[in-house]
């Protein structure tokens, strides 16, 4: 096995474990196992119905963790020079670097560190996070896993940062149906986009828009609405009878989904509408005053040398499927362009990482 930290995450990021492509997914998870599931480790390769494989890796047997690490190796697609790793400075360069390979590559350093010692610990990585997060929803679905703590390092982008919550995704689908006609009669018919323009602009009363440089909030804490697409499936000169409209909310704890759907089916009794919802997840809010994460941040600042910046994100994460139960630590490595050309994590922070999850194990046994 590599000896250095940053070697193991050049290895994995030169194997092009692009979502999808079942070949290169199995050379990740086989470099992991040949170089991590060594004595002390057991190596679980999971497969469930219509998703990528997982691969668990413990100290122990069983997936009762006290400590779980989660992740994915798999990425999305880059040209050909991205998967050859280079190290500019303080910069490890190359698709994959910093979502999320460093941090999986931490999780594994730690997982080593744990051998022997009195602590279940389990590393969870999935493959298709870039595309569906199937193999982590089904591992939820059967309710295989369970964790006391779970370090998330697939959430923030400064090591110096900790995100305490993120956001509940919503995508719902509105229809409405019309009367068709000659779009120079329009009088003789009953326009189903129309139907939906005007629930959509009875939604904004709950969910003000936002955009570039007119309507900013002043915390970006807050409930939102996107209308990602319209669809009318008529020509040019017809009144359209039919019309669906794709909306993305991202909700806050303050607003549930039965509250969001409550909204809904008001809006669409007024405006005769339907709306089917097509995806919910879960939003993770967490509390820095709940004991592991109050210890893990006493604990990195100590580290780092400076207190954590406490934020929040409007995004979404694989945590959630742990949120409900576990205590989750959203903290990861410094970089920068996730998914683009020149997306890069910093060595010295990918160390600082390593340094400080070995170091919250010592402090859960020390208890």
């Amino acid at each position: 096995m590599p000896k250095d930290l940053i070697d193991n995450i050049v290895s994995m990021m030169k194997i092009k474990s692009i979502s999808g492509r079942q070949a290169e997914i199995a050379e990740v998870f086989a470099w992991i196992k040949q170089n991590y599931g060594g004595e002390g480790i057991i190596v679980n390769e999971l497969n469930f119905t219509d998703a990528s494989p997982v691969m668990i890796l413990a100290n122990c047997l069983g997936f009762d963790f006290d400590v779980a690490a989660i992740g994915h190796i798999d990425v999305v697609p880059a040209k050909d020079e991205l998967f050859i790793p280079r190290i500019d400075g303080n910069r490890l360069y190359g698709r994959g670097g910093f979502d999320m390979k460093a941090a999986v590559a931490v999780y594994l350093e730690t997982l080593l560190y744990t051998v022997g010692k009195n602590i279940r610990f389990g590393v969870i990585l999935t493959s298709d996070e870039e595309t569906s997060s199937n193999g982590m929803k089904a591992m939820q679905k059967a309710g295989i896993v369970t964790a006391d703590v779970v370090f998330d390092g697939d959430s923030g982008d400064n090591i110096g940062k900790l995100v305490e919550k993120y956001k509940h995704p919503v995508s719902i689908e509105l229809s409405a149906v019309g009367k068709n006609a000659h779009s120079s009669r329009p009088w003789d018919g009953v326009n189903a986009v129309n139907k939906l323009i005007d629930a959509i602009k009875a939604l904004e009363t709950y969910f003000p828009q936002y955009g570039k440089g007119k309507n900013v909030p002043d915390s970006t804490w807050v409930d939102t609405m996107v209308v990602t697409a319209v669809n009318s499936p008529v020509t040019y000169n017809v009144v359209p009878d039919k019309a669906t409209a794709r909306l993305n909310f991202r909700l806050t704890e303050k607003t549930g989904l039965a509250d969001l759907e409550q909204i809904l089916q008001n809006i669409c009794t007024q405006y005769d509408c339907k709306y089917e919802v097509l995806l919910s997840s879960s939003g993770v809010y967490m509390s820095v005053n709940q004991p592991a994460i109050r210890q893990y941040i006493k604990i990195a600042e100590n580290i780092i040398g400076k207190p954590l910046q406490i934020t929040h994100s409007c995004g979404a994460t694989d945590s959630r499927m742990f949120a409900a139960k576990s205590q989750v630590i959203m903290h990861s490595v410094t970089g920068a362009n996730a998914h683009g050309d020149d997306e890069y994590a910093e060595t010295d922070s990918i160390r600082l990482l390593s340094q400080i999850q070995k170091a919250f194990i010592d402090s859960l046994l020390s208890n």
